[in-house]
């Protein structure tokens, strides 16, 4: 074989590894290791042991609603006040269930709400092939507020509480739906593309070479963008209440992303950060009384129905 021959078979090598590395990385980030129910329910169990039991006792029903994707979306209510118009939706995190977000649901239960929570696709009970952190999250999360305005009148003072991918959804789905009067977003990203860039940076990977081609499997895998999942952008154009909550000792998404959501953000809004072992969307565990107490004087300031 002549030299240009051995050439050629080492720049194809070359590329048929980039490949393969950026096919890796775009499978692992659309379909991740998921936990299932019962592994959500027994970690919420060792954070806090008064959670399931208040699950058990409080849920009220469980049913499926139709994505308009065609999988299946379930959907948990926890109905506490039968003559209340006061609901918020909760949209759970990355990798995990609507267990995750019971100790939100305390909490708004207690101040006067309704609570619906929701596996997202891909996670839980729901169904869908992949996850695309928020790029079709957001069009779930859609309807799921449709069938809870279909359901209990359209005069209803309709929230939303997200933690992680779970906040993001919600920062993202607010920008097209008018009905929403408030977002809670715990331990958002600010950018995904940001976000995706820093944990292919971390593995030792330089992220000029592959990001590019992460998002092109990406796209074929799940029919997502990943540059196009911004809450940054999302809010912009906003004017209702939102409050970021995020940890200062969170590892996987820094907390900056929250404070900058926060600075960017033009309407009312409020700014909680927790620094007590407050790592990835564990701001609650070992902060529940000053996580409430800020939660309680944003309702009382700007929640008014």
């Amino acid at each position: 074989m002549a030299w240009y021959g051995y050439l050629i078979f080492f720049f194809v090598f070359i590329f048929l590894i980039w490949m393969y590395i950026g096919l890796q990385i775009a499978i692992s980030i659309v379909t991740p290791h998921v936990k299932t129910l019962g592994e959500t329910m027994l970690e919420e169990s060792k954070r806090d042991p008064s959670l399931i039991p208040y699950l058990k006792a409080h849920r009220t029903k469980k049913y499926h609603i139709k994505s308009k994707y065609g999988y299946q979306i379930a959907i948990y209510e926890f109905i506490e006040y039968k003559d209340s118009k006061k609901f918020v939706v909760m949209s759970h995190g990355y990798t995990y269930s609507y267990h995750g977000t019971i100790k939100y649901a305390l909490m708004m239960i207690k101040l006067g709400y309704n609570v619906i929570m929701y596996d997202q696709r891909f996670h839980g009970d729901s169904g869908g092939k992949n996850t695309s952190l928020g790029f079709h999250e957001k069009n779930d999360l859609y309807s799921v507020i449709s069938f809870i305005f279909d359901k209990y009148g359209h005069d209803i003072f309709l929230g939303t509480y997200g933690e992680s991918m779970g906040a993001a959804t919600c920062l993202l789905e607010q920008a097209m739906d008018k009905r929403v009067r408030f977002v809670i977003s715990d331990s958002s990203f600010k950018n995904l593309k940001i976000l995706i860039k820093s944990q292919i940076k971390a593995k030792g990977i330089p992220t000029f070479l592959f990001y590019g081609i992460v998002n092109i499997f990406v796209w074929l895998i799940s029919r997502s963008n990943l540059s196009k999942v911004s809450p940054i952008d999302a809010i912009k154009e906003s004017d209702i209440p939102m409050m970021f909550v995020h940890g200062k000792q969170d590892d996987f998404i820094p907390y900056a992303h929250s404070v900058d959501l926060y600075e960017a953000y033009k309407g009312k809004k409020t700014l909680y950060l927790a620094d007590k072992d407050a790592y990835h969307a564990r701001s609650y565990y070992n902060n529940k009384e000053d996580y409430f107490k800020t939660l309680k004087e944003f309702s009382d300031q700007y929640l008014k129905y």
